[in-house]
Order: structure tokens, then sequence, then C-alpha cells
């Protein structure tokens, strides 16, 4: 009984998932997290700041052209930002308390230096697309009206990624899920929704107000070559005129 009682106290602790056939994380059954951890935990807050800064210093680098209204200069940032404490949040509460996530067993084990290690790397491409999306997004948001194919694929490919949070649920119902699990796991996924439907919502306005701006364009183009023709003959006339005047 007692040595029983040791490997509990020592040992992560596992069981069968309520919708699928594998081991999900009940208790790490460990009284204080090891240094390691408690620095993922740390290197994750820092990429946390890292973007948010990252979020201002791009808004105020193109805040002068920003279109003058209030979804553009207001809306999506805010998003941008809400986007990044769901994000910061989730995962940080993760490495820290798995079991509260029913973390599955092959996500959770050490493959080199720490349990939770592939949520922790995980991190950083994910991140590193959120600095790339924030710009593409906000110059799209321009009044340059960008047009562009890359900012669509590239925030597209962040919510996706962003999204896998939700595959919580495919291992365990909401309700197995504490408020604050729930809070980030659904937080998180839902504002990478927002984010995909605005980059297409942007993308076909931007694609129409292109169109619009070549059909003015072409109409004034061919205003010009008009004036210049009908300039044209006016000065021929003028010239007939002269001649026939000196003829008299």
């Amino acid at each position: 009984m007692n040595y029983s009682s040791v490997i509990s106290k020592s040992n992560p602790i596992f069981r069968l998932s309520t919708f699928r056939n594998e081991d999900v994380l009940i208790s790490e059954s460990i009284k204080h997290l090891s240094l390691i951890r408690i620095l993922m935990i740390i290197v994750c807050i820092i990429i946390g700041i890292s973007t948010f800064i990252n979020l201002i210093v791009i808004y105020i680098k193109y805040k002068l052209i920003l279109k003058q209204n209030l979804f553009h200069r207001i809306i999506i940032p805010l998003i941008l930002f809400v986007n990044i404490l769901f994000h910061v949040s989730h995962y940080v509460h993760n490495i820290y308390n798995p079991a509260g996530y029913f973390e599955p067993k092959k996500l959770y084990l050490k493959i080199i230096f720490s349990e939770m290690e592939q949520t922790f790397l995980f991190n950083f491409p994910l991140s590193i697309l959120f600095i790339i999306s924030t710009r593409k997004l906000l110059l799209s948001c321009t009044n340059q009206q960008i047009k562009s194919i890359n900012m669509l694929i590239i925030v597209i490919l962040y919510s996706l990624m962003s999204m896998i949070s939700v595959g919580h649920y495919t291992y365990e119902p909401p309700w197995n899920f504490s408020l604050i699990c729930n809070i980030t796991i659904a937080g998180e996924t839902m504002v990478a929704f927002i984010l995909m439907i605005v980059s297409l919502f942007i993308y076909r306005s931007n694609s129409n107000q292109n169109i619009n701006y070549r059909y003015t364009r072409l109409g004034t183009n061919d205003k010009t070559n008009s004036d210049i023709s009908m300039s044209g003959i006016q000065k021929r006339e003028l010239k007939s005129k002269i001649s026939d005047n000196e003829s008299m």
C-alpha cells in the first residue's frame, strides 16, 4: 500500500477519454512545477508581450493612413488585441495546468526536455504567423486599399492553427472543464474564427473597391481622350477657317 501511494504521488495519472479511445491526463500528482515548466510559462508570456508590442508599433505606423471609419481604425485592432489575450491565457494556463484541460497523453509526455513541450513549441510558429498577419491585415485596412491574397492566406492559416484549441472538446465535453478552461478554449477559438471572417470581408471589400477604381479611371481616361480628340478637331476647323479667310 505504501509503495502504491508513493507511485501515485510521483507519476501522472491518466484515464480513457470520454469521446476517444485515447488516454488523457487527469492529475499530475505533483506539488510544485519544475523549473523548466516555469521557464516555458515565462517564455510564453514574453512572446505574448512581444506580439502586443508589435501590434502597437504596426498600428502607430499605419494610423495616419487607416481608413476613416470605426471598423478599420478601432474594431479590427481590438479584435487583434483580444486574440492576444485569449491566446496567451490559453497557452500559459494549459502548460501550467494540463490536467485541467485533459491533455492527451501523446501531447503531454516528455520527448526532449519537458512535459507539455509540444504545446510550448507549437506556440512559436503560431506567434510568428500572428505577427505577420497583424502587419498584413492592418496594411489592408489603409487607404491604399491593398488587394493582398497573401494577407488572406496568412490570416486564414493562422486562424485555422489557432482554432486547433477547440480540439480539447473532441476528448471531453465542455461541462467536464472548469470555467477558466472553457473561457480560454472557447475564447481563443471564437476570436480566431472572427479574425478569419474579418480577413475575408476586408479582402472582398478591397477587391470591389479596386474594380470600381479601375472603372472610374477608365472612364476618366476615355473622357480625356475624347476631349483631346475634340480639341484636335476644333483646331483643324479653326485652321480651315483661317485659310479660307486668307484666300478671300
